[in-house]
């Protein structure tokens, strides 16, 4: 599927960033990798690595302000005679990371969350940090990550491991860094803050923000935080005395925190999924370029990645949708029973079912997962096409489903095809950075967002507006509109 690489994106971070980040400077650690060897791998890395999690996002005002903040940065530290590379990934989660080389990443989801240019130069600042520290050098160097490193590399690469990925879930990969490797990059980016002019308790208010940001997300889904496994707080762990390090680190120390560069950089951004890699709102899919839409059950929290569209339910509950060839001229239950994977367990109850004016089959299979949980396993298939067909896993606790059962069968009768007016008159969400004007109240802005769920919520958190707080006018606030 096209432009959908987001969950393998999240589960290599652990790997890429923590096993291949590395730079010359007077860290301590035990290493077997040279500098000439890391910045190696991290430039064959960096092509799969963008492309894995979503690509490269275009936009030529944008990218020159991220390198602009950058390069500012590099300028005071132990690498600045090193070339360094800056680059915006094309994914709507919030997350940054490294590679050996200076090959440093930011999402346009974590551009979109700093509410200045201090707090987004606080984020690159640490990544930077940990290239300068050689963390992922050292790691590899004591095989702390040889377990999962060929798995996960294999994954990028497009081996078989990519179907297990979804099995064991993103979260285990994704813890990358030791505590005292965070501190260190902690440390490190606060000076490089200060050094570079900016406000160096910058850092810490991005991690409050994050950690707000997370809570936001949680609450729209009715969990208690599933944003975690695929964002910053996952891949760099953030604990609440890693918070109070932070604020103690800047020692009280004042610098710039721009914001009109930063709002004039961001206005007109794409916000959310973009139209190639299919529009998400609320619980809302569609793809324009697919022709598709479904509307996800709720408490269930869509990953868009590459290979396909995961949504994660309570209690392990999930489903994975993607596409796929089918014979033209056979029966759809035919196909459905033959496409049973090889070792697993025979289907059941394989029936002709219709939704939507599509032709489609469904069974049912019961499988023990590797903690010994008996699932129930129900894949869907709808006849796309005279050659392709919508897949869909229905992946259930069998001690759940009577939570979800409902809500899964209304799930699978969302699935319909979008006529071409239809996809076409799919827009992705972007940002509209706007004046306040005097008579604006929150309520009058807020109608402006073209959101589905709590526009209030994302509102006050894009704009660093504390509950009851409303925007003086004449100042500049964001918008999410289509």
């Amino acid at each position: 599927m096209h432009g959908l690489r987001r969950l393998i994106g999240a589960a290599v971070i652990g790997v890429m960033a923590a096993g291949c980040a590395g730079g010359p400077a007077n860290s301590q650690g035990f290493n077997l990798i040279g500098d000439e060897q890391a910045s190696k791998m991290g430039a064959e890395e960096h092509p799969k690595l963008v492309k894995a999690f979503g690509g490269e996002y275009k936009d030529e005002k944008l990218q020159r302000y991220v390198e602009d903040i950058g390069f500012r940065l590099m300028a005071v530290t132990e690498m600045k005679d090193e070339p360094f590379t800056f680059t915006i990934i094309d994914s709507p989660i919030v997350n940054a990371f490294a590679l050996p080389g200076g090959y440093v990443h930011v999402t346009r989801g974590l551009i979109a969350l700093a509410h200045d240019e201090a707090e987004l130069a606080g984020v690159m600042a640490h990544e930077i940090g940990h290239v300068t520290a050689r963390h992922s050098a050292q790691r590899m160097s004591t095989g702390m990550i040889a377990q999962v490193g060929a798995g996960l590399l294999g994954a990028v690469l497009g081996s078989s491991t990519v179907a297990n990925i979804a099995n064991m879930g993103a979260q285990v990969y994704l813890q990358s860094y030791s505590r005292d490797q965070e501190f260190e990059a902690d440390e490190r980016g606060t000076r490089y803050l200060q050094a570079a002019g900016y406000d160096p308790g910058a850092m810490a208010s991005f991690l409050q923000r994050l950690n707000d940001y997370s809570g936001y997300e949680a609450k729209l889904r009715g969990q208690d935080n599933p944003a975690e496994q695929f964002n910053l707080m996952a891949s760099h762990p953030r604990t609440p005395d890693r918070v109070a390090r932070a604020v103690q680190l800047a020692g009280g120390a004042t610098g710039v925190r721009p914001v009109e560069p930063q709002l004039e950089a961001i206005d007109g951004m794409v916000y959310g999924s973009s139209r190639a890699q299919g529009v998400i709102n609320g619980r809302s899919f569609k793809h324009p370029e697919l022709r598709f839409a479904f509307e996800a059950p709720p408490s269930y929290a869509i990953i868009n990645s590459d290979e396909n569209i995961t949504g994660y339910g309570p209690e392990g509950a999930r489903f994975v949708f993607d596409m796929a060839r089918a014979p033209r001229n056979m029966a759809l239950t035919d196909v459905l029973a033959r496409s049973a994977a090889e070792g697993q367990p025979r289907l059941q109850n394989v029936e002709r079912i219709t939704v939507n004016g599509m032709d489609g089959a469904t069974g049912v299979a019961r499988v023990r997962d590797r903690s010994g949980t008996t699932l129930e396993v129900r894949p869907i298939i709808l006849r796309a096409d005279a050659d392709t067909v919508y897949r869909v896993q229905l992946i259930t606790p069998v001690d759940v489903l009577p939570k979800v059962q409902e809500d899964l069968r209304r799930f699978t009768y969302s699935f319909h095809r979008l006529t071409e007016a239809e996809a076409k008159a799919v827009k992705p969400l972007r940002l509209d950075v706007v004046t306040v004007k005097r008579g604006d109240t929150v309520d009058s802005l807020v109608k402006r967002m073209a959101l589905n769920e709590d526009p209030e919520g994302l509102f006050r958190l894009l704009n660093g507006l504390k509950p009851g707080e409303t925007p003086e006018p004449g100042t500049k606030v964001r918008l999410v509109v289509q």
